[in-house]
């Protein structure tokens, strides 16, 4: 299991890239790129996991993810069975930081946008009367040419930089561990949770993936993070569980044993704990209940 970085190609008259994918699953696997991105999936379904966060994704959900931040989209099972009808459909705008010049991002104009792009390294998924404004955008875009196409992308961005409709996705935590380390074995084992916190993980597993001894592997988890293994999978599923109690469709128990805790009332104390209010009174309601 390894991190990948992923290539953007640009064609030579472009400053950055607009494309709309029409694919049987999605296969890029666990990657950052150096460009923005910005995902409209019309048509998929399936898990997106950006840094710590763990989620749904589903048709018509939106999402702006910042440089080099760790993600993956991972389809459902049904889009992976033989001769499966399913299909993604996604609208992606990748572009850099300096693809309209190295100082652009800058200007005394763009302040509000500047701000947007940093809090991006989060991801954030866009809703509301906002993601729709955008979809309209989005199809301008791809009719477009020449200096058009950047002023719609602008106008794109604008509208992200003053909406309220965003969910940011990444804690500020992980956040902060992303930019302070480069080092492989972080990420790896990042990876390895997301796959994994469903089930029962034992600290002697993760040590393994980072090649490492259980004390040699704690004291660099938390120098990394400022938090300890077990702190940090927790905080994982509570997210997780977080989600999964807004949607409402799952008993507290239920949400206990799905994002790998083996006790109810040990997820209860934990969820407690981290948010400050107890699972069942977030069941139903929107995250907005706990902010």
């Amino acid at each position: 299991m390894s991190l990948i970085r992923e290539e953007i190609s640009i064609k030579r008259e472009h400053s950055f890239r607009s494309k709309i994918d029409v694919l049987p699953h999605i296969e890029v696997p666990w990657h950052y790129h150096p460009e923005y991105e910005l995902i409209f999936i019309e048509k998929s379904h399936g898990t997106l996991v950006v840094g710590d966060c763990i989620d749904h994704f589903k048709d018509g959900d939106m999402i702006f993810i910042g440089p080099n931040t760790p993600h993956i989209m991972k389809n459902d099972d049904v889009f992976y069975q033989k001769e499966s009808e399913e299909r993604v459909i996604a609208w992606v705008v990748h572009f850099k930081e300096d693809s309209f010049g190295k100082e652009f991002f800058l200007l005394p104009e763009m302040k509000r946008i500047r701000e947007m792009l940093t809090n991006s390294f989060k991801g954030i998924r866009i809703e509301g009367s906002t993601k729709y404004k955008i979809i309209q955008y989005l199809k301008n875009l791809h009719s477009s040419d020449y200096s058009q196409r950047i002023i719609v992308l602008l106008q794109i961005l604008q509208l992200i930089a003053q909406s309220e409709d965003l969910e940011y996705l990444a804690s500020d935590s992980f956040v902060e561990s992303f930019k302070q380390s480069s080092n492989q074995k972080l990420y790896q084992i990042y990876e390895y949770v997301s796959k994994n916190f469903q089930q029962k993980i034992e600290l002697d597993e993760a040590a393994k993936v980072a090649n490492m001894s259980k004390t040699a592997f704690c004291r660099f988890f938390k120098s990394k993070t400022q938090k300890t293994f077990s702190e940090f999978l927790n905080e994982m599923r509570i997210n997780y569980a977080q989600k999964l109690l807004a949607e409402g469709k799952l008993s507290v128990a239920q949400i206990a044993y799905e994002c790998g805790f083996n006790s109810p009332s040990y997820f209860n104390k934990q969820f407690k704990a981290k948010t400050g209010i107890a699972p069942l009174q977030l069941r139903g309601k929107s995250l907005d209940s706990i902010a």
